[in-house]
């Protein structure tokens, strides 16, 4: 090993040193330059590398450089996930299609004696299990009316007055939703009713294979809204199984969304930018049938479109780093290549507010360099609720690096320590200043359906800076300060605004933002009562007592949910153990 190790060295130093040219970043280089495996500067619109071979007239293939801006094995490793949960959903079918009336399973024991207590009916015999149960008709609409009372608050983007009016449709009708979607309605209105029947459980698992089933064959289906309609289904399941504990799954219906959302180049509605129209995927396998979508009808049917994309990207952000998933990829790798304007709510798309000239550019970047914009619709309730999101997978993103600097690589950490107080600080900036913006809480109805965007703003916008603050807590007294007043702040907006009409409460993200609260609260109060015992003070002071209202109103909020979370549940049950431990 020496040996090679001093050759190399000795024909090094006879060879004079080459400077090297300005290369770009891997993955930066132009698609003829990674084709060819050459080194690629980057220039545009033409690299220096296809220049020359233009030049020589050896290769005119080359003349025109190709760049994408989306990370391709992102893009693959989204539309891989979602592959993987539909056809786990058709061998599901193609079990049901074996025997659509049942499977009968005879008893292995049947020879043996009945106990004692048993009955004749209860007698081992053929036992009968029908694979393809039928769901309830006649709680559709009850389940539908449940459903739509949460709706926004778990993410339902569509126009409920025109979806309502679909449904009233016959069967097979062009203009009624498609039944993955309607599936999946009635499975969360069955969860959402609470009912507590004997055999609650086998049949909400009915319905859970019902909507799996149907939203597999929505893409595939010809109905005209199939893509908008497929991505809603998803958002909704993974709501659903979030919900229910079942992360994995969750993540998996996370994931088949945003991978119809890039495939269908919603990210990229009202371009500006016509050239990069076009996201840079492979247009292959279950994606390949939706890179392209009708006009839209009207304004509310293109607002279906922009909202269905904002959505979809708001929940990515969330549950990235609710669920511990890589969220680097959602902002700084996806961000860039956003074009499409803010989303609006969905009265202004019903008044015609959208300009029909309005075009989009670099929407996620220019919102988090702060750059001047006139671009309408920046300041609408859903359009801050996405901007919040983006600012807790920054703030997650900026305090991971913080700490992987500061535990795995202290001389890494030193050579870093500017570069991160620039965007710490340009970060804080922007979230007060972003805080400073929201319209107060109790300027809004909590009954009325925009109260769920405008509380998830608030408490998604300050759970950030907590999480930004939140490693430099212990050294930092201005940190510190910063992430009890925001937890603080979260804990007092229950007890002004949150009543017995409001429904915000019910989105599955919040468990997870609710404890990062609890934490900080838990935090304060030993810090206080520490201080007093180490004071000799016997009698409680007025702080401390402020603080363990504040811990028991976020219990409470946490435990008296509108529907039943195992997420919730279990977020809960640690929160309640570290309190009973003060």
């Amino acid at each position: 090993m020496s040996s090679v190790s001093s050759g190399n060295n000795e024909q090094g130093a006879s060879r004079p040193s080459k400077p090297r040219g300005p290369y770009t970043a891997r993955g930066h280089s132009c698609s003829n330059c990674r084709r060819r495996k050459i080194k690629c500067d980057g220039k545009r619109p033409t690299c220096s590398q296809c220049m020359r071979s233009s030049g020589s007239g050896s290769a005119a293939e080359y003349t025109v450089c190709e760049y994408t801006t989306t990370n391709q094995s992102e893009i693959q490793a989204l539309e891989a996930n979602i592959k993987v949960l539909q056809n786990r959903i058709r061998e599901l079918e193609v079990v049901q299609e074996v025997d659509a009336a049942a499977v009968i399973l005879h008893q292995p024991y049947a020879d043996l004696p009945a106990p004692p207590h048993s009955s004749e009916s209860e007698a081992p015999g053929a036992i009968e299990i029908g694979l393809s149960q039928e769901i309830d008709e006649t709680m559709s609409q009850p389940f539908l009316d449940i459903f739509i009372r949460y709706a926004r608050a778990l993410g339902f983007f569509l126009h409920i007055p025109r979806f309502r009016d679909s449904m009233l449709l016959p069967k097979g009708s062009p203009g009624r939703p498609s039944e993955g979607l309607l599936s999946t309605i009635f499975l969360l209105g069955f969860h959402l009713s609470g009912l507590n029947e004997e055999n609650a459980r086998q049949r909400e698992q009915t319905y859970i294979s019902r909507a799996l089933l149907d939203v597999s064959r929505i893409l595939s289906s010809p109905h005209r809204d199939r893509i908008v309609q497929a991505i809603q289904a998803e958002i909704l399941l993974a709501g659903f199984f979030f919900c229910t504990g079942r992360i994995l799954e969750g993540k998996y219906h996370l994931h088949g969304a945003l991978s119809i959302t890039i495939a269908a180049k919603l990210h990229k509605l009202r371009s500006q930018n016509m050239e990069s129209s076009s996201p840079g995927i492979a247009t292959s396998g279950i994606l390949s049938d939706i890179s392209q979508l009708d006009v839209p009808l009207d304004q509310i049917d293109e607002g279906e479109r922009i909202n269905a994309f904002w959505t979809t990207f708001t929940m990515s952000n969330c549950w990235a780093i609710a669920a511990d998933s890589p969220q680097n990829f959602i902002v700084e790798s996806f961000g860039p290549t956003v074009d499409t304007p803010w989303p609006l709510d969905m009265a202004a798309y019903e008044q015609g507010l959208l300009p029909f000239d309005l075009l989009g550019r670099e929407t996620v970047t220019r919102f988090l360099e702060r750059r001047s914009t006139s671009m309408f619709g920046d300041n609408s309730l859903i359009a801050m609720y996405a901007k919040s999101s983006i600012l807790l997978v920054c703030a997650a993103t900026l305090s991971a690096v913080h700490r992987t600097a500061l535990i795995f690589d202290s001389d890494m950490w030193q050579q870093r320590a500017e570069v991160f107080s620039t965007q710490f600080t340009t970060l804080d900036d922007l979230l007060s200043s972003f805080n400073s913006s929201l319209i107060p809480l109790s300027d809004i109805d909590p009954s009325s359906e925009d109260f769920s965007f405008a509380f998830a703003t608030h408490l998604t916008a300050k759970v950030a800076i907590i999480t930004l603050h939140s490693k430099l807590r212990e050294t930092s007294s201005e940190s510190a300060e910063k992430a009890q007043l925001a937890a603080e702040a979260c804990a007092d907006s229950i007890a002004n605004n949150i009543s017995s009409a409001s429904t915000a409460h019910i989105n599955p993200l919040f468990s997870s933002l609710w404890m990062t609260v609890g934490h900080v609260l838990i935090e304060e109060f030993r810090r206080v009562r520490s201080e007093r015992q180490y004071r000799g003070i016997t009698q409680v002071p007025g702080r401390e007592e402020a603080l363990d209202i504040k811990l028991q109103q976020v219990l409470i909020t946490m435990r008296y949910t509108p529907a039943h979370s195992l997420l919730n549940d279990y977020m809960s049950s640690k929160l309640q153990e570290l309190y009973n431990g003060l």
